[in-house]
């Protein structure tokens, strides 16, 4: 046991040690706007910095916000109660307005120490001097330019920078992206070691939907030596990236019943795929700063439930949070996650797509609700049931608000029911009557609000037309 705990604990030191930025991460938090999907009037910032625990933002109408950092609760603070509607960290006011002209300009320029650096647009290039009484710099990164196609290396149009003593970050609104360099940069050109705003070093698309994972234009950034602060003032806010101790993938979180990325739905159940959490003692799935019930967890996948209400959000923000041996605290970067009312997803067996459903009989004076099987395949014409997740908020008595329809190769299906049973946590029972069909095999999937969900197969009795 002894071993075991010096293992677990030493894997744990080696993880702390090494919380980083990933490619494509989520922003933990949005300053200025009530959802990280909102685009309301809001702040746009052209120079950031961060002093004693306060953020001061100088916005276009020549004020300068401050910010009080103690109200935006951290990614490893300990969470209690169950999911709410709100969202703990969006919105947040200035505790202080103050009339001041800035000059536009400085989110250009960094400086930490005696190093220097400048961001230079008109020449594509970011320039560091480590110490500043050099006449010349002494790296110049994005000469390589986009000659071979974007990379981690390009630098089109670099407008912010910020150098916090061991990080490097430059916002570059030609590709609406900023890159990091978890070190200072020591040869020209040096590629970049993450990349936020865009999921990967080689994509270049404007993202005109705003999310938690997205950017348009960085126009200033700041760091306090752990968070990232970004002015995206094309969407009039502040994104708070925060580095993780553990690694989690963008197409983590998929829908428990499709297995899909699709949406999460208000009330669904969701599974995450990751890797080992060195035996936490506990985990929290947080999402917009709220933690969600943990149905299940193991060393591959946890399963949680999403709060009941959304509101009018289309984009969160979701992460890990793992308490260890010691009362050691790990956290995971957050990824970001679509939002919706209602996306439905149907139970199935393993395999490849389509796969095998999980269909019962009708239950009837001689059968119980048996399983449909090659055995005792499904009938045309008999009521049969489905279950699935995500299809969103219910009546008083269960009954599905969102109307669900059933496609069975391709014709539609007289609906029964769509509820959620009494005392079921986010699965839902779906009952219909099997169309007319010919062949062996029956494709199904439902259709609500204009999504449709996995397709499904099912036997069903030949010969019947």
């Amino acid at each position: 046991m002894m071993g075991r705990t010096a293992a677990a604990l030493a894997a744990l030191v080696t993880s702390l040690s090494a919380a980083e930025f990933q490619n494509g991460q989520a922003a933990r938090a949005v300053i200025g706007q009530p959802s990280f999907s909102a685009h309301d009037a809001g702040i746009v910032a052209h120079a950031l910095t961060v002093s004693k625990g306060k953020l001061y933002a100088a916005d276009a109408s020549n004020h300068v916000l401050t910010f009080d950092l103690a109200k935006l609760p951290g990614p490893k603070d300990d969470l209690n109660g169950g999911p709410g509607s709100g969202c703990r960290v969006c919105g947040f006011a200035p505790v202080s307005v103050a009339n001041q002209a800035v000059m536009r300009g400085v989110a250009g320029v960094a400086s930490f120490g005696r190093t220097v650096v400048v961001a230079d647009p008109a020449n594509h290039r970011v320039l560091i001097w480590r110490d500043s009484t050099s006449p010349e710099p002494d790296v110049v990164l994005g000469r390589a330019g986009s000659a071979a196609g974007v990379s981690a290396s390009t630098l089109i149009d670099p407008t912010s920078v910020a150098f916090d003593g061991k990080r490097l970050f430059a916002g570059d609104a030609g590709l609406h992206r900023v890159l990091v360099w978890n070190s200072l940069p020591v040869a020209d050109d040096q590629p970049a070691d993450a990349v936020l705003g865009q999921p990967d070093f080689t994509s270049a698309a404007a993202n005109d939907v705003a999310g938690a994972n997205t950017l348009r234009n960085p126009a200033a950034l700041a760091s306090d030596g752990t968070n990232l602060y970004v002015a995206d003032g094309a969407d009039r806010r502040i994104l708070v990236f925060t580095p993780g101790d553990t690694a989690l993938a963008s197409d983590a979180v998929v829908n428990s019943a499709s297995l899909f990325t699709t949406p999460l739905a208000a009330g669904g159940l969701a599974t995450i795929r990751i890797k080992g959490q060195n035996d936490p003692s506990r985990v929290d799935v947080v999402l917009n700063g709220e933690s969600l019930p943990v149905l299940s967890a193991n060393a591959e996948e946890i399963q949680v439930q999403a709060p009941g209400e959304l509101g009018n959000a289309t984009s969160g923000s979701l992460y890990i949070r793992s308490q260890h041996l010691g009362a050691a605290v790990t956290v995971s970067n957050a990824v970001a996650v679509k939002l919706a009312s209602a996306f439905p997803g149907l139970y199935a067996f393993g395999g490849n797509e389509p796969r095998a459903g999980l269909l019962l009989h009708a239950e009837t004076a001689a059968s119980s609700g048996a399983p449909v099987t090659a055995e005792t395949p499904a009938k045309p014409g008999e009521i049969i049931t489905v279950w699935g997740t995500g299809l969103g908020a219910v009546d008083e008595d269960g009954n599905v608000l969102n109307a669900v329809t059933v496609w069975v190769n391709g014709s539609r299906a007289e609906m029964i029911s769509a509820k959620l049973p009494e005392e079921a946590q986010g699965v839902y029972e779906i009952r219909f009557v099997l169309p007319p069909a010919s062949g062996d095999t029956a494709q199904l999937f439902l259709m609500q609000a204009g999504n449709a969900s996995n397709t499904i197969t099912s036997p069903i009795e030949q010969g019947i037309q």
